[in-house]
């Protein structure tokens, strides 16, 4: 057995959903045993792990302890060196990006909330999260940017007339130099006019003038337009991750013995 842990106690998780979630990645070097660890350490109602796509080590342990996860989603990470980027011709026209302030709150939830209704994550293939409360998860994830005070964490929107028809998310990492997309979305009356490539382009040259060096984003590996989008911004992809639920609701003090 070992003694180190790899996942955690989500508590945004647990409570949205009234009961106990546990979160967290797993590497490849980690032993056989570390998900089934987590779980009896913790006693969860249900567990969440992503590790390497196709990396099937956690498997054996969990199936041996009458448990089988459900594979929920696997998730693309792009990546894009600044110093070194290309654009296409994405100017900006008559919309114009900007940082978000807690005056754009309500408009990004508006948008949140009609981009995201049709939207399935890892939480959809798992039937034990209601999906309104999916849902509410995204949009408080999105407003909780825009009233950030920190610098690691920033808003941006794309305007037309002075209306908020698109947004996006970062995290900053000054150590690293590298900034992370996190959740964005358009208004999906505005899908389809170049509103999204001209905010993710935007974005990127703020950051690359700000001496950033990397952008990183990611996605569900089905979200194949927005990857396109991706590509013809020079971000490649990096790497891949599978996600899997093990759902311990039921079982005795929701883990196992």
């Amino acid at each position: 057995m070992t003694d180190m842990e790899f996942l955690s106690c989500s508590s945004a998780d647990s409570l949205r959903f009234g009961f106990k979630v546990i979160r967290g990645t797993v590497p490849p070097q980690a032993p056989a045993g570390a998900v089934i660890h987590d779980i009896r350490r913790l006693r969860p109602s249900v567990a969440i792990f992503r590790c390497e796509a196709g990396d099937s080590t956690q498997m054996q342990s969990l199936r041996s302890e009458g448990l089988f996860p459900i594979h929920a989603d696997t998730l693309v990470h792009y990546r894009g060196d600044l110093d070194q980027a290309h654009f296409a011709d994405v100017s900006s026209g008559s919309v114009a990006i900007v940082r978000a302030s807690a005056r754009d709150r309500d408009a990004i939830a508006a948008i949140a909330a009609r981009s995201f209704s049709g939207y399935k994550s890892h939480y959809h293939a798992n039937p034990l999260f209601d999906h309104e409360k999916i849902l509410q998860g995204y949009v408080e994830w999105a407003t909780s940017h825009a009233e950030a005070t920190t610098n690691e964490v920033e808003a941006w929107v794309a305007e037309f007339d002075g209306k908020v028809r698109g947004f996006a998310t970062c995290r900053l990492d000054s150590e690293s130099s590298k900034v992370e997309v996190l959740l964005n979305a358009v208004d999906p009356d505005w899908s389809g006019k170049g509103v999204y490539t001209r905010l993710l382009a935007s974005i990127m040259r703020q950051y690359q003038a700000a001496g950033m060096q990397a952008v990183a984003i990611s996605t569900q590996v089905w979200n194949y337009r927005v990857q396109r989008v991706w590509a013809r911004l020079g971000l490649v992809l990096e790497r891949a991750e599978d996600t899997y639920h093990v759902n311990l609701h039921g079982q005795a003090e929701g883990g196992v013995e």
